[in-house]
């Protein structure tokens, strides 16, 4: 497998084959689009026994009716904890406090609020929950972007800016079509994949909030709704239509499969990624440890455990070389079809999921008994190659291409739409 220079493994280990979490609710309809930025509130430590806040500046916990609870000083840290239905705090200084209520309303005079010791623009809420606290951090959408952006794309040189601008509007449009999504938790979206990785004002970078400020209020639509704005790391040479890596998924006329391949050549955009090829092999003991584990899951409980594989084969290829497999264990034969086999067949006993369904060859070695002893596979990519292929977006960015054309190349038909 080929290395990477640092800074594309950095990224690698950002990006980590991410997407946004699936929708949480219907998409807004036209009518209700914003005109104007909206607040959003992030999860950002969720039902925790504990929550430690803190600024470098003065700052003011009150009730949700704006009544004073306390005043922190600079520095000083309260832990807070749900005492029976109220949230009660101790600071490092011996202060103490206790809530009439379920929420709290933390705000930082001209600074950032810090949860957990991570700082956050805008404000924050505490929140009793299931016996535990939780944390939400509230914000303008803009702001918010500055710390997701980062994250999901990595910090990259000035050169791949469209790449970043790119990368923007995408998560700006997962943001728009979601809003109200975790209603019944009290905020709009969790910090971690579950939705989008948000990492506050510690993981801001000049050049990415360069790059959210240069599309400020864009987002991708279809017929006047946000599209579905999937992305991954590096789609391996070809993108995947949605229908061809999640198995049940009806077509979208702007997730379709295209070409990462760099016209009039026979390189791509996404080959400076080091898994756009790579490799993975099991042994006999492995493979079987493995499958004993997954296929549990897949078969939802109908598969206890694994005492032999008697064979590993490729029964299908689509359009985008998504493959399903055939799986056959103690002589039943289990079909895996495309996104689903990286969960089935693990890297190692417990170990991370397959980087993608892109298998380029599948060799299955079998012993004198006939079971599998040895299984390679060659593959591509890295993640489900649905959307707009990040690593690829940076190979565009640097043979010029601006963020209109690579969100027009991975989202096909798309209309790119400024709300405020």
């Amino acid at each position: 497998m080929s290395r990477m220079p640092r800074g594309v493994v950095m990224l690698a280990l950002l990006a980590a084959a991410c997407r946004p979490g699936e929708p949480t609710g219907p998409a807004p309809s036209p009518g209700d689009l914003p005109r104007r930025e909206p607040m959003v509130r992030v999860g950002v430590i969720v039902d925790s026994a504990t929550v430690g806040v803190s600024s470098t500046a003065r700052f003011t916990i009150m009730e949700s009716s704006g009544s004073v609870v306390v005043h922190g000083e600079p520095g000083e840290v309260f832990v807070v904890r749900n005492g029976g239905g109220v949230l009660r705090g101790r600071s490092d200084r011996g202060r103490e406090f206790s809530g009439s209520g379920q929420t709290l309303r933390v705000r930082a005079d001209n600074d950032t609020v810090r949860l957990g010791g991570r700082p956050y623009r805008g404000e924050a809420l505490l929140r009793t929950g299931d016996g535990g606290v939780t944390a939400i951090n509230v914000l303008e959408l803009e702001a918010y972007l500055l710390g997701v952006v980062p994250r999901e794309i990595g910090r990259r040189p000035a050169s791949e800016i469209e790449a970043m601008k790119a990368q923007a509007v995408a998560a700006r449009t997962y943001a728009i079509g979601n809003m109200n999504g975790r209603a019944s938790l009290g905020f709009d979206f969790y910090a971690t994949v579950q939705d989008q990785v948000y990492g506050g004002a510690s993981d801001e970078d000049s050049i990415v909030s360069r790059a959210v400020r240069e599309t400020r209020g864009e987002i991708l639509t279809h017929n006047g709704r946000p599209i579905l704005a999937y992305y991954s790391s590096t789609c391996g040479g070809r993108t995947a239509s949605i229908e061809e890596s999640w198995a049940g998924r009806a077509p979208l006329p702007y997730l379709r499969s295209v070409s990462d391949r760099i016209p009039g050549t026979d390189r791509h955009y996404c080959e400076t990624s080091g898994r756009f090829r790579w490799q993975n092999d099991w042994t006999r003991a492995e493979l079987i440890q493995v499958l004993g584990e997954t296929l549990r899951a897949h078969t939802r409980g109908a598969v206890q455990s694994v005492q032999r594989v008697d064979d590993v084969r490729i029964v299908d290829r689509n359009g985008s070389e998504r493959v399903t497999i055939d799986v056959t264990a103690d002589g039943q034969t289990y079909r895996v079809r495309m996104d689903s086999l990286r969960w089935v067949l693990r890297t190692e006993p417990g170990g991370p999921i397959l980087n993608s369904s892109m298998l380029l060859d599948l060799r299955a070695t079998k012993g004198a008994d006939g079971t599998v002893e040895h299984l390679h596979i060659e593959g591509g990519g890295w993640g489900h190659a649905i959307g707009m292929c990040q690593v690829g977006a940076m190979g565009r960015a640097r043979e010029g291409q601006s963020y209109r054309q690579i969100l027009a190349a991975y989202y096909t038909g798309a209309r790119l739409e400024r709300l405020y």
